[in-house]
Parts: structure tokens; sequence; C-alpha cells
């Protein structure tokens, strides 16, 4: 896979995306659930920060640079914690843009919204950052467990599967 794209089917449509190493995962290493709370809500999200991090756990990623050797760039690290988070959240958007970006020079349509869920549904400043970064809105979900699209289709695949 060159570009580390993926598509998922979906009746008889296909999705196509891709999956960064950086994220939730990224977060959760360095910061508990209610720090990340705490702190998200000290960042002010129309501020930008200087600091320009590639968060990975270890070396390598898959989408958008498709990479098993790219490593970490976690430095500069402030000793602030607010500032350090904000760093990463940034770098998260800037990433996932990139991705977007690949997706649509490669001939995806054009986004006109992205909807979260999981942990980034519940946290309204990353939203914030990211809509900043995408130049579009980014939405929670109706449904943020990050399961429950995949506990849709399969109900679906099991109705089908039913007589009558």
């Amino acid at each position: 896979m060159r570009y580390g794209i993926y598509s998922h089917r979906l009746g008889n449509l296909w999705l196509t995306g891709g999956a960064s190493n950086t994220g939730g995962a990224v977060l959760r290493h360095f910061f508990s659930n209610e720090e990340l709370v705490s702190l998200s809500a000290q960042i002010d999200p129309n501020q930008t920060s200087s600091l320009d991090y590639y968060p990975l756990l270890k070396k390598g990623d898959r989408f958008p640079t498709n990479d098993p050797e790219l490593a970490p760039r976690l430095e500069p690290r402030p000793d602030d914690p607010v500032a350090f988070l904000q760093g990463l959240l940034e770098s998260m958007a800037r990433i996932e843009a990139r991705g977007y970006e690949l997706l649509e020079a490669l001939g995806a349509s054009p986004l006109e919204r992205v909807y979260t869920a999981g942990g980034g549904a519940k946290n309204a400043v990353w939203q914030q950052i990211r809509q900043r970064y995408l130049n579009l809105p980014v939405l929670a979900s109706p449904h943020t467990d990050a399961a429950y699209g995949t506990a849709r289709l399969a109900w679906q695949g099991y109705r089908q599967t039913l007589p009558g």
C-alpha cells in the first residue's frame, strides 16, 4: 500500500480512508482522562502553537505518511503541560488535514464536514482545533461510541439472513 489507504464496504458503497498511528493512544500515554479534560479547558483553540510534532509512541506510521521507519517527533517539550497538549492536538489535526488532502488529490470527493466519535467527540477544544485546520465543520456524531457503526453494520447483515 503506497499511501496507506484502505476501503470499507458499506452496503453497495465503499468508504475510503486511512488510519494514522497518532491519536488517542498518544494522548493517553502522556495524560490521564482527567488531565485531558482539565488541560484542554485551558487551551485557546483559536491561538496557534509554535510546536510542530509528529506524535507517535514508536517509529512508523501508516497514513498519510506510509513509512514504517518514520520517527516520532515530540521535541521540544515545554514545561507547561497545557502548551504540550496543545502542540499534540494541533499536530494531530495537521496530520488529519494532510490525510484528507491526499485522499482528495487521489480522487476522493471534497469534504463538506467531519463527524467525530470516540474520545475526540468528547473534547470540544480538539474539535475546534481540527475545524481550524480542516477549514470545515467538525461535529460530534449522534452516537459517539466508536463501535456504534460496526455494531449497526453487523446488525444489518444479520437482519438480511433472517427468514421472511
